[in-house]
């Protein structure tokens, strides 16, 4: 009787093992199959430092696409609380890519839906990665790492164009829609502050009505709160808020007089047009969010 039960153990233990020999077999075949069609897509280290030595570097003091040679690009990303810079990008078909991505602030996941691309974005560090896209089409960038309370707005696209269809945009066109102050706004700001400037209460406060009269009180904060940042307790219509607001230093001076023209345009009192001069009086302080605070509670008394 223990000899046949001792049999009937061993069966079903070569049973259990030839099971486990199979699926690793399978895992293993599925894996080739996915580096030969797909290829692998691992991300490396290009550089770390603080976040603000990377991003001084030339290659995000302007983030988005450089054509760098026939069929070939470079594109750096961005990433931030709650959104990818620049949201969209126009990647010529076939063209071989090199992605360059940093985090202005905390950990982020920057995944391509339908790719095999997902790169862990961690501040101080640079990530580098390949990628050939082969057909043309819209592929949904997500931030897939927790990052805050509008983590589910951090949204962008990569729009995967034929060569005819990239070489067909001007010049003209793109600086119209780089200088567009609603468009940047969009781009930078609506996933905190809402499409009409209305905030999130208890979360982001509104901007619109608040922003006119912000400028009306003290045009150089306004400036400096989008240059440098803004992190602590501020209270906006008698509704505290306590969070941080990134500096937006990588726009030129004329994007960041157009977005501040948009928003004071949301409501609140007619205010006379922010030109880029201001903004370049503004530029090169040096300062902190945490000095920006410091400057709210001198000017605005809040």
């Amino acid at each position: 009787m223990d000899e046949l039960h001792h049999d009937q153990i061993a069966k079903w233990e070569r049973r259990w093992i030839a099971g486990s020999g199979l699926m690793s077999l399978i895992f293993v075949i599925l894996i080739a199959f996915n580096l030969a069609t797909e290829g692998g897509h691992i991300a490396a280290v290009a550089a770390r430092g603080t976040p603000e030595t990377l991003l001084s570097q030339q290659i995000f003091a302007e983030p988005g696409l450089r054509i760098t040679g026939p069929g070939q690009a470079q594109v750096s990303i961005v990433a931030q609380a709650f959104n990818f810079v620049p949201e969209r990008i126009r990647i010529p078909v076939d063209t071989e890519v090199t992605f360059y991505l940093t985090s202005r602030d905390v950990i982020h996941g920057w995944q391509v839906v339908n790719t095999n691309l997902n790169v862990e974005v961690i501040p101080g560090e640079i990530s580098v990665l390949r990628y050939t896209f082969t057909r043309p089409g819209t592929y949904l960038m997500v931030c897939n790492q927790y990052c805050g309370v509008g983590h589910q707005n951090m949204l962008g696209q990569l729009e995967v164009v034929t060569a005819s269809d990239f070489a067909r945009v001007e010049d003209d066109a793109m600086v119209a829609d780089v200088l567009d102050g609603a468009q940047l706004y969009a781009a930078n700001c609506a996933s905190c502050h809402g499409p009409g400037g209305a905030g999130i209460a208890g979360a982001f406060p509104p901007l619109a009505g608040h922003a006119a009269e912000l400028a009306e009180r003290s045009r150089p904060y306004l400036i400096d709160s989008l240059l440098y940042g803004l992190q602590g307790q501020i209270v906006v219509r008698g509704t505290t808020y306590n969070g941080v607001m990134p500096a937006w230093g990588q726009l030129s001076d004329d994007e960041i007089a157009a977005v501040l023209n948009h928003i004071v345009e949301l409501g609140g009192p007619t205010v006379e047009p922010f030109e880029a001069d201001e903004v370049a009086a503004e530029r090169g302080k040096g300062w902190s969010p945490a000095d920006v605070l410091e400057f709210r509670r001198q000017v605005i008394n809040q």
